[in-house]
């Protein structure tokens, strides 16, 4: 309804700062620039140095060109008089920045989007649980669907379309309020999802203690997107309630920003291991864990050697890990006159997971020694 349209110019009333935009525009440029680098980072990590990329890096890249997008869009905001009281801004100029802002309504929420698909393409990759995968294409499609809505809904929030920006024009307009706030709510509740469905199997890894941890540690780190999300939730309260959309709307400018960037870090970061390994060999080495086992098992344990598997999944953190792998006698010690049997795990062929992913496999050589 037209009493929800609120984006009207006022006369002057205080002596406020009339410009604050570029907070709102650095702001969202350094984030913007920091997840570049970080899936920069992964880009090179999945096909420079594992020579291993899926559909989850591509989808990545798909979030930071709308990230990138929506940083743009800020920035002509600004350029139209973002964050300055509408009193100061001509007309013209005051349109212009709704218009830029009705565009980046739907870019953000494209960004979040295929983030989150990303993450639940990765957690297909690294989980072939058959019931993970199900509850995986379920989050999925609840993601799709919601997407597709917040997508279509930012563009025709008014009809016709230009009222959101032309308060002149006669038509009808939802609740601002309303829909920016349920589609707030299901971003938390998805984030949340996102966040607490992978847990459960990451506890059960049979990884060192410190190597487990810093595992759930990096995927507890959507925990961060949760928190950007319910902080952005208040600033758009502001906005919704607001007759001075360009004074009020730097806030949730940058708060969107932080959201969508962090989103895309946090996704990111898992896939780092490799690299981070390459720069710090001894932070995420087994070396230790695998001289304890050994000694703890030296009764019965032949050829202690350290081989490389895949764990359950294909492509857990990115990057086969390394555990320690046996050949134990079961029917007694052995001694140097016996005959002792080790098994090599190599990767040789590719094979199809239950969740429908193609993947390399593990297959067995054995050679006496």
């Amino acid at each position: 309804m037209d009493e929800h349209v609120s984006h009207i110019r006022l006369s002057r009333s205080d002596n406020e700062d009339p410009s604050r935009g570029q907070t709102a525009m650095v702001v969202t440029a350094v984030l913007t620039g920091i997840s570049a680098v970080i899936v920069a980072m992964r880009i090179y990590t999945r096909i420079g140095l594992i020579k291993l990329s899926g559909r989850e890096d591509w989808t990545i890249l798909v979030s930071l060109v709308f990230a990138i997008a929506y940083l743009g869009l800020v920035v002509a905001q600004y350029r139209h008089g973002l964050g300055r009281h509408s009193y100061d801004i001509p007309e013209h100029d005051f349109k212009q920045q709704l218009k830029y802002l009705w565009v980046a309504i739907p870019i953000y929420n494209a960004s979040l989007a295929f983030t989150k698909i990303s993450i639940l393409f990765q957690y297909l990759r690294i989980f072939p649980s058959y019931r993970f995968c199900i509850i995986c294409y379920i989050v999925l499609g609840v993601v799709i669907l919601y997407a597709t809505w917040a997508i279509v809904s930012g563009f025709v929030n008014c009809v016709p379309v230009a009222k959101f920006w032309d308060r002149k024009i006669s038509g009808t307009c939802l609740s601002f309020e309303a829909v920016w706030f349920f589609n707030a709510s299901m971003n938390i509740a998805t984030d949340l999802t996102l966040l607490i469905l992978p847990m459960p199997l990451l506890s059960q890894l049979h990884l060192p203690r410190r190597q487990k941890v810093a595992l759930l540690g990096v995927f507890a780190l959507g925990g961060l997107v949760v928190i950007t999300s319910i902080l952005r939730l208040f600033s758009l309260r502001t906005v919704a309630k607001s007759i001075d959309t360009s004074w009020s709307n730097v806030t949730a400018a940058y708060w969107t920003a932080a959201e969508c960037n962090v989103a895309i870090i946090c996704a990111c970061l898992p896939f780092l291991r490799p690299l981070v390994s390459r720069i710090c060999p001894k932070f995420l080495s087994t070396d230790s864990y695998n001289k304890n086992q050994s000694t703890r098992n030296a009764t019965r344990t032949t050829a202690p050697r350290s081989a490389r598997r895949r764990t359950p999944g294909p492509d857990l953190y990115s990057q086969d890990l390394e555990i320690g792998l046996r050949t134990t006698v079961k029917d007694g010690n052995v001694d140097d006159s016996e005959i002792h049997v080790t098994t090599e795990m190599v990767q040789e062929v590719r094979t199809a997971s239950v969740c429908g992913n193609t993947y390399a496999a593990e297959t067995s050589q054995t050679r006496l020694v």
